[in-house]
């Protein structure tokens, strides 16, 4: 098996940075971004290649591990001109190569670049990943998971992951993409058609759900569905009218082409992605968001909220920087 992990990566720092914008421009932020890019990079080749090793005390050596089920892996980092950390990062160059974008190239399409890199090799992988630079892969089954799921339900279908944070001081894990409202997607997607699929896993049901927010800072696409995403009229249009241009970069197309998936949040670790440069953690279980205690699961889905709810309004003041 061959893996493709296409990466956009920016960094401009700005003494006057807005607190809880987006990361790339967050000076005070620069350590955490070196560290993740280098864990989001690692994760790859930990968890799907060969970078997997026992420590032999008495030899002094380290004995490679030999899973059957490990892949080659090829990192691209996506940079514009020198606006990037890759000379900063602790970890070893040969992890990774640079694929450099236009220096002309407007850095918030930075995404889009890194579209036309996965179009250019496409036909070369039996997965492409499209993959923020603070996203950290964390489950060693995630690629046959999503298999179980594509044989099933045909390439038409598009299993997201949940995207979680785990740095709170109520002790939550937070999926901060779980619900959006519908005045942000009705336009590009219908939340109505199959709205729910199940799964056999290791004996039980797994529930998924059309979701509002379909977005975790990723997307994962096998080798039918690249074809399908790339030859559909969405694919480059640089339409950047979902949240903002980082957030339509990362799924507005993919919304467009695929009818999209996630875990529902009874089953959400069933497969998820970990966000490395937590934004929304520290809020859950505040006064600002407090949480809704529940000790049964939901008897159907939970409505992603009418037509112009109020509470979608409120929703959508925080979401455009979601993604950063």
């Amino acid at each position: 098996m061959k893996i493709l992990c296409v990466i956009p990566h920016f960094y401009r720092p700005k003494a006057d940075h807005a607190p809880g914008g987006n990361n790339s421009s967050n000076i005070n932020r620069k350590a955490e971004r070196i560290a993740v890019l280098g864990e989001t990079i690692s994760a790859f080749h930990q968890l799907y290649g060969s970078r997997l090793a026992g420590l032999d005390h008495w030899r002094k050596v380290a004995w490679q591990a030999a899973s059957p089920h490990r892949a080659e892996i090829d990192v691209l980092v996506c940079t514009i001109g020198d606006d990037h950390l890759l000379n900063s990062l602790q970890i070893s160059p040969v992890l990774y190569r640079r694929a450099k974008i236009n220096d002309d190239y407007p850095p918030t399409r930075l995404g889009f670049g890194a579209h036309m890199v996965m179009r250019e090799l496409a036909g070369q992988y039996d997965w492409y990943c499209y993959v923020e630079d603070d996203i950290v892969m964390t489950d060693p089954l995630f690629f046959r998971k999503r298999a179980l799921f594509d044989a099933k339900f045909g390439p038409e279908a598009l299993l997201q992951p949940n995207r979680f944070e785990n740095i709170s001081p109520f002790g939550y894990k937070v999926y901060p993409d779980y619900v959006l409202g519908r005045p942000w997607t009705t336009e590009h997607q219908d939340l109505s058609d199959q709205p729910e699929l199940s799964l056999d896993f290791i004996g039980e049901p797994v529930r998924f759900e059309r979701t509002s927010y379909p977005a975790a800072g990723s997307f994962f696409l096998n080798a039918a569905q690249l074809e399908r995403w790339i030859s559909h009229p969405s694919f480059l249009d640089m339409d950047e009218s979902f949240l903002s241009p980082l957030d339509s970069a990362g799924i507005l197309s993919i919304m467009k082409t695929f009818r999209v998936y996630k875990p529902v949040l009874d089953h959400g670790s069933f497969l998820e992605v970990k966000h490395g440069s937590p934004r929304w953690a520290h809020v859950v279980g505040s006064e600002i968001h407090p949480v809704i205690t529940r000790d049964q699961p939901f008897t159907g889905l939970p409505e992603h909220s009418p037509e112009y709810d109020e509470a979608d309004m409120d929703a959508g003041d925080a979401g455009p920087a979601a993604t950063a």
